[in-house]
């Protein structure tokens, strides 16, 4: 199969600055981070389909330099740093500076190409605002739990007080996620396919959407790793030691695990998985893992089939 891509260009961020490599003429500079410095980034190259573009994935400090060149027109893939350090790792590359951090995002870019996503506006912003859902559901438990330990009247009034304005700013942020999904006519469909799948329903989707964007894009085995429900082997010598799952995604864990939870009672052909699994011995949690997995797996082939359709559609 032959190559996406013949050029890439690779842009290491931090606070100040961006660290730049290019592989058509094997130069590297640098620039500060800011709209002066990325305009003037800008005009040293053109966006061609054979180009792509690694942002390194900074804390928000790459956002402009990834909206400045998507808004240009050239491919952009943001590049997780865990993977780009484990890849690097794996490539025998121990020195590190600035520079060479953007050299080898241009290594990783050739060798996994084939399995890198280009970057949608709309996927940082719902990632944020699920995001900050996950954090306003968290702080809402801590209060809740709190509540159960003060009998004062005017701690129980403050508690209920931030309990209703933090109930609020949820249903409004999920209204905002709403209006997103309703507004893009790729979400809206992605989302009937997969709220179509039996026990998963409207917040599993939006948190799918948001936090596993590569469903439909990706093999079964690469979305179960993704998601961290892919059993490793533990074995060395003669010793095979019980199979775990990565860390993953811990919000698509937690969501599918309810999921799966409500399947085991309503859906038969899990509930029947589940409690085979379980009359072989298998611990309850392990079968569940397992059920999360097949459900996932369901979700993202259900994905693949409507991007199939959308591919065929538009040709």
């Amino acid at each position: 199969m032959p190559n996406l891509y013949a050029n890439f260009i690779g842009i290491d961020v931090s606070k100040n600055k961006l660290d730049v490599y290019f592989t058509k003429n094997k130069k590297s500079f640098c620039v500060s981070n800011d709209k002066q410095g990325i305009k003037s980034l800008l005009q040293n190259f053109t966006p061609s389909k054979d180009l792509l573009v690694l942002i390194d994935l900074t804390g928000g400090y790459e956002a402009c330099a990834v909206d400045a060149f998507f808004k240009a027109g050239f491919n952009v893939h943001r590049a997780q740093g865990r993977k780009v350090k484990n890849f690097v790792r794996s490539y025998g590359q121990s020195a590190k500076t600035d520079k060479i951090d953007a050299l080898m995002l241009t290594v990783y870019g050739a060798k996994m190409q084939e399995t890198l996503r280009l970057h949608q506006p709309h996927d940082r912003i719902l990632s944020q605002l699920v995001s900050r859902r996950e954090d306003l559901k968290d702080m809402l438990l801590k209060e809740k739990n709190r509540k159960e330990h003060f009998n004062n009247k005017i701690t129980k009034r403050s508690l209920d007080n931030t309990i209703s304005y933090l109930q609020k700013e949820i249903k409004s942020i999920e209204q905002e996620i709403n209006n997103l999904i309703d507004q893009n006519k790729e979400l809206k469909d992605k989302a009937k396919v997969i709220n179509s799948v039996k026990s998963v329903g409207d917040k599993t989707t939006m948190t799918l959407l948001a936090a596993l964007p590569e469903l439909g894009h990706a093999n079964r085995r690469q979305i179960a790793a993704l998601a961290g429900l892919a059993p490793y082997a533990n074995d060395s010598g003669s010793s095979s030691k019980k199979r775990k799952t990565s860390v993953g995604r811990p919000v698509v864990k937690r969501m599918l695990f309810m999921c799966a939870i409500v399947a085991i009672v309503n859906d038969p052909h899990l509930k029947a998985f589940y409690e085979k699994l379980r009359s072989k011995g298998k611990m309850k949690m392990v079968a569940i893992v397992a059920v999360m997995r097949k459900l996932l797996i369901i979700i993202n082939n259900a994905c693949k089939h409507f991007y199939l359709q959308r591919t065929f559609t538009s040709a």
